[in-house]
């Protein structure tokens, strides 16, 4: 398959999964919410809140490391050094995990039932379980940088949350309580990790010819990995931190409102996701080759789709907002005004495409490390400022100001320091178009029809049905051809 079909098959699936994975995590956030109300959905998320940040320190960075360095050793013709690389980055992540579940199981021992009332052997086996997370992301990065555009988005977006769905359903059915949702939601990882290690297997096989292997630049190979995992552990607590401080803050009742809100504002970023995916190997690729130009076009064009897919969401959330968040169940349309504010801090990132893919395929994973760095602590101070005063609105104040600084910085980084500048004529349009249809179709179905269900569904379908068709019509001038 060539370049440009290989990257729209890429993107489509990436797409496709990672809608599938956030439709189906609003789902989940729904069952959470309608089955133990706003104190156990508090308990959840936050106890989610945990795994997910130890599960992301104990990649390392080697996911995002094997991503950008098998791309490279593909475009360069050195693929016979990928075997190695592949072991000399799992075997850390390994053993690393392996010593986090041992500290875990000691520190419960020492301090028994302390951990958001949650059972011990839970506690335990979550730290566990957060460790094959670990192995699970670093193993979907070998396909990823094969260029394999079906390998992570079947796995990762969609066998690993349908697998969630499942088992959730299941245990709530038989009356359980936040712990043991919680316990079905960890545990779903362990089956979709081991398929992730056939597929890398298999990646392996089709990409790398038999015979003798070249050693690696493992050295180079974790000076960026490194400094990517500090930065992708730093991403992670930025983007969960906020939860976990607004349970400290205000009670754990504002943290399963808050969390459900942040939920929904992030489910516009499976455009964002699809696009990192899609577009990391073909980047770093063209920017090992040193063809700034090629990387431009890449990032314009991506940015301009970005923006026409995610923005039309966007909108329908916002004029939408308290319908929505009444789904999760009583109390949760509390966070109706947080909603929207995170809602335009998105818009404002998905605004600037993925300039985060690009520094990081750039190999600039110390920028971001200092940018993460400084997001997390500008979050930080402004949380412990703004909630005690405001509430969870405050949060969200802080998220979207800590946001769109973000988003600056690397923008600025990009633009300025790598040379890597994209025009804005598409992404222009394509802002244009989501802002006057869909924007426009969404307020008047509000005012004519209410803030029902009904009305929601009517104005989206509408709204999809106009922005196809005007979409059809600009798409070369949007760049959704190219």
């Amino acid at each position: 398959m060539s370049g440009g079909p290989r990257l729209a098959a890429a993107g489509a699936a990436n797409l496709l999964g990672a809608a599938f994975g956030a439709a189906v995590g609003l789902g989940l956030g729904a069952l959470v919410g309608r089955t133990t109300g706003t104190e156990g959905a508090g308990v959840y998320y936050v106890a989610v809140a945990v795994f997910v940040v130890v599960s992301q320190l104990g990649e390392l960075g080697a996911d995002t490391g094997l991503v950008r360095f098998v791309a490279a050793a593909g475009a360069t013709g050195r693929v016979a050094t990928v075997p190695p690389l592949v072991r000399a980055a799992l075997r850390p992540v390994l053993i690393g995990g392996v010593a986090t579940t041992a500290a875990v199981a000691l520190l419960v021992t020492l301090s028994p039932g302390r951990w958001l009332d949650l059972p011990d052997p839970l506690v335990v086996g979550g730290a566990a379980l957060a460790v094959v997370g670990s192995m699970l992301a670093v193993l979907l990065a070998i396909p990823r940088g094969f260029h394999d555009p079906f390998g992570y988005p079947l796995l990762q977006n969609v066998a690993l949350p349908f697998t969630r769905l499942v088992a959730m359903l299941v245990v709530a059915s038989l009356g359980a309580g936040a712990a043991t949702l919680l316990g079905a939601w960890m545990a779903a990882v362990l089956p979709v990790t081991i398929a992730a290690a056939w597929w890398a297997r298999r990646s392996l096989r089709q990409h790398v010819p038999a015979g003798p292997t070249e050693s690696p630049d493992v050295r180079g190979f974790w000076r960026f990995s490194a400094t990517r995992g500090v930065a992708s552990a730093v991403e992670i607590t930025l983007e969960w931190a906020d939860v976990v401080l607004v349970g400290m803050l205000a009670s754990v009742e504002a943290a399963g409102i808050y969390a459900v809100v942040t939920r929904c504002a992030r489910a516009g970023e499976m455009v964002q996701q699809a696009g990192r995916i899609t577009l990391g190997p073909s980047l770093s690729a063209s920017l090992a080759r040193g063809e700034l130009s090629v990387a431009s076009a890449l990032y314009e064009r991506a940015t301009a789709v970005m923006i026409w897919l995610a923005w039309p969401l966007y909108l329908l959330l916002g004029v939408f907002a308290d319908t929505v968040l009444r789904l999760f169940g009583d109390g949760f349309d509390d966070g109706t005004t947080a909603l929207r504010i995170l809602l335009v801090a998105m818009a404002v990132s998905t605004a600037a495409g993925a300039v985060q893919t690009v520094l990081l395929m750039g190999g600039r994973s110390r920028w971001q490390l200092g940018d993460k760095s400084g997001a997390l602590a500008l979050n930080v101070a402004l949380v412990l400022v703004l909630v005690p005063q405001m509430g969870i609105e405050g949060a969200a104040i802080a998220w979207a100001v800590t946001l769109v600084v973000d988003t600056a910085v690397a923008g600025y980084q990009v633009g300025w320091l790598m040379g890597v500048r994209p025009g804005l004529g598409r992404p222009v349009l394509a802002s244009a178009v989501s802002l006057g249809v869909v924007g426009g179709i969404a307020v008047l179905g509000r005012l004519v029809l209410g803030d029902s269900i009904a009305a929601l569904l009517a104005s989206g379908a509408v709204a999809a049905v106009a922005h196809l068709a005007v979409g059809k019509v600009l798409a070369r001038r949007i760049g959704l051809r190219a």
